[in-house]
């Protein structure tokens, strides 16, 4: 597929699920009338998913997005402080621990939004930005991932104020997934990382709803947060480059030592 051809299928996913998240799933919620927050998540993000394994499926996607082989795992080291980050900056001692029936339902809530998005941030978005530098793919792909963050919440009952942190954060965090994309070369590797650190963070948290509660307590942790991110992720987009830099200084070196003199 063109590069045109996908950055026209990635601004159509990416307004298909900002749609989806402000109010284009509100009809099959009020029909099926979910119990539960976590029942309303595995429905929508449920749904969402599915719609991007027909897509990719329907067009042959998946190995462009970057299902290849391997995991990547070199790749983990770069996103070991999401998970350090998601279980201390909301674990509060005393709260009850969710249920057995809630940590599987969220684990795969939090399995179908990796999915559905690092394979849109980091996957198509990401390959139809494949002539840009990484610096301005890992800039442009969490500065869209913060947005997609950032509206929903803020059309939500969170607030504008909180919506803001929440999306800088998202879009800090979207820089070290950009710096593992790179360097691990496949999605698997991001989508395990996403997925890990949401299910700490909800788990340290309790539910959504707390995770995002108002409050200047929270604004620190998100605020803290995307500053830890954005240094984290960009410190590491430069060593990547620093050492790819340097791998084909020797390979130059040949080539140029190949070329026949006059």
């Amino acid at each position: 597929m063109s590069t045109q051809k996908l950055t026209n299928l990635s601004i159509a996913l990416f307004l298909f699920m900002f749609a989806w998240s402000v109010g284009l799933a509100n009809p099959l919620m009020n029909w099926l009338t979910p119990e539960s927050e976590m029942t309303r998540y595995f429905v929508g993000k449920g749904v969402l998913t599915l719609v991007f394994a027909m897509v990719f499926w329907r067009f042959g996607l998946f190995a462009i997005v970057g299902f290849t082989r391997g995991l990547g795992v070199s790749s983990f080291v770069i996103g070991l402080p999401l998970l350090a980050l998601g279980v201390l900056a909301f674990f509060e001692p005393g709260r009850a621990a969710l249920s057995t029936f809630d940590l599987a339902g969220w684990a795969v809530v939090v399995l179908f939004v990796a999915f559905t998005e690092e394979t849109l941030f980091r996957g198509v978005m990401w390959q139809a930005l494949c002539e840009a530098t990484v610096w301005r793919r890992a800039i442009i792909t969490s500065a869209m991932f913060g947005l997609i963050h950032f509206i929903p919440a803020g059309l939500g009952d969170f607030g504008w104020t909180m919506a803001a942190v929440y999306g800088l954060s998202a879009a800090g965090f979207g820089m070290i997934f950009a710096a593992m994309r790179e360097r691990a070369g496949t999605i698997w590797s991001v989508i395990i990382a996403h997925a890990v650190f949401d299910m700490a963070a909800i788990s340290a948290a309790g539910d959504i709803s707390t995770l995002l509660e108002p409050g200047w307590e929270t604004h620190v942790r998100f605020l803290s947060a995307a500053f830890v991110f954005a240094l984290w992720g960009s410190g590491a987009i430069y060593l990547i480059e620093r050492r790819t830099k340097l791998q084909r200084e020797p390979q130059n070196d040949v080539n140029s030592a190949r070329q026949p003199n006059g």
